[in-house]
């Protein structure tokens, strides 16, 4: 004989109880799937903005010094070099953060300059790696790069004190290179810091892993900051 009792309530309350933990259990696992899932294409770009970061200035410093005679102007300078708002031309010989690379780039061609700098424009609040060509053209790199340093070496291990790169002996006589530290032609190696950070704000939160804090509120959608360090020995100068 078969019982046509059914289910006692008891019996509902911890099949339910069972099916909700099972259900809980399964969404926690799917949860941090979804997150690695929005973060990884994020620290993928991340990574391709710091590549050609580095190759837009490993090319440049590579040629610093090609062509242009011994002295007769710095190979690089802590500063904007060009045509349009140069710093030398206003007294300026130093700016953290900035490098001017002066190269002949062929044969028939005169001496050109390229400048690196951070640009943050509080209008796009789209922080940017720029290059000035030396005539009138500024140009972004790279988008959202937050930090970009340079210090500069001579044949020690010690970087050379930006005092010292702004205080004189000042050459050349040539008027058309101006005026500069004579110091600028003992730098040997340039090393560069750089950092790039999420372009999402949903991506990046507050703390010490974030140069500027975000909007994301969990640690399964952080892509914290990538910084990246080189060194370029400029092949180019006499040793």
């Amino acid at each position: 004989m078969r019982s046509v009792a059914g289910f006692t309530i008891l019996e509902l309350v911890i099949a339910t109880a069972l099916t909700l933990l099972l259900t809980g259990a399964l969404f926690g696992l799917v949860d941090p799937a979804r997150g690695g899932f929005h973060t990884q294409p994020e620290a993928s770009d991340m990574h391709q903005r710091l590549r050609v970061a580095v190759d837009a200035l490993t090319r440049d410093l590579l040629m610093a010094g090609a062509g242009v005679a011994p002295g007769a102007a710095p190979p690089v300078a802590p500063y904007r070099v060009g045509r349009i708002a140069g710093d030398a031309d206003a007294g300026v010989f130093y700016r953290p953060g900035v490098i001017g690379v002066t190269y002949v780039p062929s044969s028939d061609a005169g001496p050109t300059s390229r400048t690196y700098y951070l640009r943050d424009d509080p209008s796009t609040e789209v922080p940017q790696l720029m290059r000035y060509d030396g005539i009138e053209t500024d140009s972004p790199v790279v988008d959202h790069l937050v930090e970009l340093d340079f210090a500069f070496f001579d044949d020690s291990q010690t970087p050379l004190d930006p005092a010292v790169l702004q205080d004189g002996p000042w050459a050349p006589s040539d008027p058309d290179v101006g005026m500069f530290d004579a110091d600028l032609l003992r730098i040997r190696r340039v090393r560069v810091t750089l950092g790039v950070e999420a372009a999402l704000a949903a991506m990046r939160g507050g703390g010490a892993f974030f140069t500027r804090e975000g909007t994301s509120t969990s640690m399964r959608r952080y892509v914290p900051d990538r910084e990246l360090q080189f060194d370029i020995a400029l092949r180019n100068v006499d040793r």
